[in-house]
């Protein structure tokens, strides 16, 4: 009867020791100095296929109510800057400043328990639609605009997925505007946009 009196008490503290173990063992980027960054395309593998960086951009959404700034790092190509991405499917990690601040050189650590408004992100196609993940944890660097209106820097990145999902490397994205009638992936579209923003909107558009 005692043994079996202490029989929950072993299971409960059993459960402590996973609870701490998974604790102890938080995501760290697979590089940990800017130092340390690649200086090649951002690589490694996403979703448990290997990812090659071919298309940097960024873009700058103003609209009223959802400013937000994108780093788009896409698997495909396009013809021509700022042009529609191929194929259309190709998978793509993003950084996403949110509100109307603007990319300042820095070093930016990223993920749970820091503080600050950046975020990772990537989205794959499964066959039949989008699968995507985010809290990436990243170490980020980046390099504000020069005189030929791109943003330059290295990103090292793991996310909390079951395929150990990371890379690193180094970008130069060239500045897009906003497609306003085909919304970032993970960009409410216009329409969602709130009533009281509208009018806003409208209101201003008639000053």
């Amino acid at each position: 009867m005692r043994a079996l009196a202490l029989l929950p008490l072993l299971v409960l503290a059993s459960c402590r020791d996973d609870l701490h173990a998974v604790k102890a063992s938080s995501l760290v980027p697979p590089v940990t100095s800017p130092e340390a960054l690649p200086d090649a395309p951002v690589s490694g593998r996403i979703h448990g296929a290997p990812f090659v960086l071919r298309d940097a951009r960024y873009i700058v959404d103003r609209r009223v109510g959802y400013s937000h700034t994108d780093i788009e790092l896409s698997s495909g190509t396009s013809e021509a800057a700022c042009g529609p991405i191929s194929p259309r499917t190709s998978t793509s990690v993003w950084l996403r400043l949110e509100g109307a601040g603007r990319i300042e050189t820095s070093n930016v650590r990223v993920g749970p328990g820091q503080s600050g408004r950046w975020a990772v992100h990537y989205q794959v196609w499964n066959g039949d639609t989008w699968e995507g993940k985010g809290d990436g944890s990243a170490l980020v660097v980046l390099r504000e605009a020069g005189p030929d209106g791109r943003v330059s820097g290295g990103i090292a990145v793991c996310f909390s997925d079951d395929a150990k999902s990371c890379l690193s490397g180094s970008f130069d994205a060239v500045a897009c505007p906003p497609r306003i009638d085909q919304p970032v992936r993970g960009t409410p579209p216009p329409e969602a946009i709130p009533a009281i923003y509208l009018r806003r909107m409208a209101d201003a558009g008639r000053l």
